[in-house]
């Protein structure tokens, strides 16, 4: 079984980088980085024992509504394990599922003086050499990388190995162009839940929620996502999320919240188009993008030997010791370095009449 499986690992490799990488297809599962990850669950937060979600529901949060497996997002519960909104007057620009148009969104991002969050794709990271030049220009243009799993999958459903072996894949392929762990991820398909959400804290990372603001997916036009952002802004208000902890009588007792993430992509001519329309934000310096050189699960990373072997994919019989700190924790122990107010790139205020070059902006946790 090990054996075959190493055979379609390797015959499956992407052809530009052959035999780094597995396919788009589920990768690989390494019961070492299995184990790995299990010595980092805190007892707070704990998923060693929890199974994937039983049926096809992805654990998604559309609506805002929970699932069998965990509350919705942006909610008391959630506030120590991810990321959902932005404050008063704010507005995190991110794009998804890249890199392929990266580069003109990028140049868009130039012209107005600006830095986004692009939660990349590791499989399609390592497709060309186009792609992880992306990936480099990203990081050297004080942009912020960020994960979004190595296939693009309802992480949710996944075994717990498969969930990290698509996690470490996806860090891989990022932290072999620029030598960095990305902190944040967000779930494609909006596919959480409180399993996921732990094993993420564990490795030290943070998810980040699908958006307050869809700029591409039922807006599907220019005209129509600058509507529904001015309005969103106006109102303080968007009906199909469920964020802040406060009641809100004037929106008829649903939550509400004053800061923005918005979601994008940068796949399609049409995204590039959208983006042109949309992007008129401020800068925002100094956030935590990474995970400290010294962190646990970075010096994790820095030990992994691709090609796999057929010994990487064979059962672990060793053992690592327990550090429920997570993977965020330094490996002299403090955790010091890796502290700090982690942030989404990408900021603005929005007025009555149009989008305003505004002050910086900052997700907060």
């Amino acid at each position: 079984m090990i054996v075959a499986t190493l055979i379609a690992f390797l015959a499956f490799a992407n052809a530009q980088d052959p035999p780094n990488y597995p396919s788009c297809t589920l990768p690989p599962v390494v019961p070492k980085w299995t184990a790995f990850v299990k010595s980092l669950e805190d007892p707070t937060y704990p998923w060693v024992n929890t199974a994937p979600s039983p049926t096809t529901n992805d654990g998604g949060a559309t609506g805002g509504a929970p699932n069998a497996n965990g509350a919705a997002w942006g909610t008391l519960d959630n506030k120590a394990t991810e990321v959902y909104a932005c404050p008063a007057n704010q507005w995190a620009l991110s794009f998804d599922d890249g890199p392929v148009l990266t580069d003109q969104s990028m140049a868009i991002l130039k012209q107005n003086n600006v830095v986004g969050t692009f939660f990349l794709i590791g499989s399609t990271i390592v497709q060309n050499a186009t792609h992880k030049q992306f990936v480099a220009d990203l990081y050297n243009a004080g942009h912020q990388i960020a994960l979004h799993s190595w296939t693009h999958r309802q992480m949710s459903l996944q075994t717990t190995d498969e969930v990290i072996s698509e996690l470490i894949f996806n860090i891989l392929a990022i932290y072999n162009i620029i030598g960095k762990v990305p902190r944040y991820y967000r779930p494609a398909y909006s596919a959480i839940d409180d399993r996921i959400r732990n094993i993420l804290y564990s490795m030290g990372l943070r998810p980040q929620a699908p958006a307050g603001i869809d700029i591409s997916g039922q807006n599907v036009t220019v005209e129509n996502s600058i509507s529904h952002v001015k309005n969103s802004f106006n109102q303080k208000y968007d009906p199909r999320w469920n964020y802040f902890p406060s009641k809100n009588t004037v929106t008829g007792g649903r939550f509400s919240y004053d800061g923005f993430i918005s979601l994008e992509h940068d796949i399609t001519a049409a995204d590039i188009q959208i983006a042109q329309s949309v992007v008129p934000f401020a800068i925002m310096p100094g956030a935590s993008f990474y995970l400290d050189d010294n962190a646990v699960l970075t010096q994790f990373i820095k030990g992994i030997k691709l090609p796999l072997t057929a010994a990487d994919l064979a059962a672990f019989t060793g053992t690592f010791p327990a550090n429920p700190a997570g993977g965020a924790k330094t490996a002299s122990g403090d955790g010091s370095s890796s502290a700090g107010s982690p942030r989404l790139a990408g900021a603005g205020t929005l007025g009555v009449v149009s989008i305003l070059i505004s002050a910086i902006a900052a997700l907060f946790l």
